[in-house]
């Protein structure tokens, strides 16, 4: 079996074979469709060298996001914990891979050194000693495998969204009851309100960040 699967869509075989050619260079065994022979069932060959592989990088591209084949060699790579995506041409990934960390190769032109290169090949070499795929936010993201970009700080705005109405629904029921004043109420209120517009300014925020970053 070969060190690294590689997938792509047929009109992107000049710029995967130049990236081919580097991994090779660089010591790896890769395995490609040129290696299918005629007769090959290739389904069960794909899922086979999927399978055996300890790396899986999918060149995306806008013909191959349009790929079926491509993307199911994707979601066989994101299952077992193997993906490594590069992007050829700033195409926007489909979903959900536009929420997992890519690197861009739209620029790239052969070199094996400085980056993205140098990201890319630590990545490659990461998943063959054995590494979990790491995520894009480091610490702060949960562990193993594939985090989504920005996505726990989203959740916590949420979840202080919450808490803050539920907050409100608590003075609510206590001003129904006499138990707080009118005053008290409409003060409380006011901080309730002034929170919930930085909560939402700051969800904003960060959902921009996400969408930018996913797109890089």
């Amino acid at each position: 079996m070969a060190d690294v699967f590689v997938s792509y869509a047929r009109k992107n075989r000049d710029r995967v074979g130049a990236l081919s050619g580097a991994l090779e260079q660089t010591g790896y065994s890769l395995w490609w469709d040129p290696q299918l022979a005629p007769g090959d069932d290739y389904g069960m060959v794909i899922e086979r060298e999927i399978a055996g592989a300890g790396c899986v990088v999918v060149a995306w591209s806008t013909a191959a996001r349009q790929s079926l084949w491509v993307r199911a060699e994707a979601n066989e790579a994101l299952d077992a914990g193997k993906l490594v995506q590069v992007n050829l041409d700033e195409a926007k990934l489909p979903l959900p891979f536009t929420m997992l960390h890519f690197l861009d190769f739209s620029r790239w032109g052969g070199e094996r050194q400085g980056e993205p290169w140098g990201e890319f090949h630590n990545r490659v070499s990461g998943l063959l000693r054995g590494e979990t795929m790491e995520s894009p936010l480091g610490d702060d993201a949960p562990a193993p495998g594939p985090a989504l970009q920005g996505m726990g700080r989203v959740a916590m705005l949420g979840w202080t969204a919450i808490a803050v109405a539920a907050l409100v629904a608590v003075a609510v029921i206590m001003a129904a009851g006499g138990q707080l004043s009118a005053s008290a109420f409409g003060g409380l209120t006011m901080v309730a309100l002034a929170i919930a517009a930085i909560l939402l300014a700051l969800a904003a925020f960060t959902l921009v960040r996400v969408s930018v970053s996913s797109r890089r």
